[in-house]
């Protein structure tokens, strides 16, 4: 094999890791986005119900997403801290 072919393999080899590491960036602040985005919209319900044992319910799940949408936002933190800026 010529010397650029070979080079051109490695490089595709090394930026494969590279790659794999941005769409897992893209995937992780789209479905942040998301999560935001049901997290205002239950606060929003959470404000506007009258029924206590609904608003309860609400409550939790609006507790499960927000648990859920820091420990995103960690691991993206993390991503950017150790790979730089995607």
């Amino acid at each position: 094999m010529k010397l650029n072919k070979l080079l051109g393999r490695l490089t595709e080899l090394t930026d494969a890791d590279r790659n794999e590491q941005l769409k897992q960036y893209s995937q992780l602040k789209k479905t942040l986005k998301q999560l935001r985005s049901k997290q205002k919209k239950l606060e929003e319900e959470i404000a506007s119900e009258e029924d206590a044992k609904r608003c309860k319910e609400l409550e939790e799940k609006l507790k499960i997403v927000s648990t859920q949408r820091r420990k995103g936002l960690d691991l993206l933190k993390e991503l950017r801290d150790t790979h730089g800026e995607p």
